[in-house]
């Protein structure tokens, strides 16, 4: 979600939109990519509910700003505390699937009440709307902003001696005949690397020449997820490059990337991936199948379960040499036509604009 803001603001035109960014704790590593000019305000928050964030959150906007543009639930009601007799109006997204935590009846009273404190709600993808309408979560301009991808930096490698080289670069064993299997997460329940592990050490003895290769760093499930992979009988053959803030090179030497996460919005590593023209085997969650269609850029299945995500690779991974390259091509090309990056600005500029009342809200 970061990743996404930082070069969204990066993308936008100056001269119609500025921006400054509030958080609600501390500058995260992302901040640093934001273009020069862009203030970030940190309100150091501490753990639980703080009065004085929504206090100094009033502060930031009283200074004049025409919209607040809100992050899932956790800045809209500091947002929506601290905008209290309409100092500026908010623009609010969710950005993922909600989790069984968020059915609960606080939760859900919290969103309902909240979003009559916005303009317009908006969330990642088409199916991710759905589910909130289907929750009872409405509004009257509630729109689905797909994500999209910089296709320009998210790209094949030129050659095959181009990808040996990168192998080669970022410490891999660069022979042709390897399979490198990717997930790109943080480490949390949802992401499921434990699983994946275990699925990975069950069918490793069949297939020798494939790896795991993990990209990510941080979230609860960190240092269970390592240990078990220390601790693992394919240790050799699993590797944990950490967090990369240039992912596209990662991409590039990855026969396969697994999704096999439970709560989405709509993967942004799925289209990296696939801009990348990786093969994506991803589970049935929300988004995946606005994503991958007809075997373009890879396959949606029902990976709930250690044995699911087994037999899935264990049919896909004989195939990966032939189908591979022709289903990674097939998504490159479905990126560029549906989920690119202009489109995506676009409409989050029409949006924003509309909603600081600048412009009439689209059809």
């Amino acid at each position: 979600m970061e990743h996404q803001l930082v070069h969204l603001i990066n993308r936008l035109d100056p001269e119609r939109l500025h921006f400054e960014v509030c958080c609600l704790r501390h500058a995260g590593v992302n901040a640093g990519k934001l273009k020069p000019g862009v203030p970030v305000h940190l309100l150091q928050k501490a753990e639980g509910f703080q009065w004085s964030a929504v206090r100094a959150l009033r502060g930031i906007l009283r200074q004049g700003f025409d919209l607040v543009h809100t992050h899932n639930l956790s800045p809209l009601i500091y947002a929506a505390l601290a905008t209290r007799g309409g100092i500026t109006p908010i623009f609010h997204g969710e950005h993922a699937q909600l989790t069984p935590a968020e059915f609960t009846r606080k939760r859900l009273w919290q969103r309902r009440l909240l979003y009559r404190c916005c303009r317009a709600v908006h969330t990642v993808s088409s199916g991710q709307r759905e589910e909130l309408l289907k929750t009872g979560l409405r509004h009257p301009r509630l729109t689905a902003i797909l994500n999209g991808v910089n296709t320009d930096h998210f790209k094949p490698p030129a050659s095959n001696d181009e990808r040996r080289t990168s192998k080669a670069r970022l410490g891999l064993d660069a022979s042709d005949d390897l399979q490198w299997i990717g997930i790109v997460a943080r480490f949390g329940a949802y992401k499921r690397h434990a699983d994946l592990i275990q699925a990975f050490e069950s069918l490793a003895a069949n297939h020798p020449r494939t790896r795991l290769l993990m990209l990510g760093d941080g979230g609860p499930e960190k240092e269970r997820v390592l240990q078990m992979a220390r601790e693992s009988q394919m240790a050799p053959r699993i590797h944990w490059a950490g967090y990369q803030s240039d992912p596209a090179p990662w991409y590039q030497v990855m026969d396969l990337l697994v999704v096999p996460s439970l709560n989405e919005g709509l993967s942004n590593t799925t289209l990296e991936a696939m801009s990348c023209a990786v093969p994506v085997m991803s589970h049935d969650n929300c988004g995946a199948r606005e994503m991958i269609r007809n075997h373009e850029g890879g396959w949606v299945r029902d990976l709930a379960g250690v044995e699911a995500l087994k037999q899935s690779l264990s049919e896909i991974l004989p195939v990966l040499p032939e189908m591979g390259p022709v289903v990674g091509r097939a998504g490159r090309e479905r990126v560029s036509r549906h989920f690119s990056w202009t489109g995506m600005a676009e409409q989050y500029s029409v949006w924003l604009e509309a909603c600081a009342g600048r412009r009439s809200f689209p059809a």
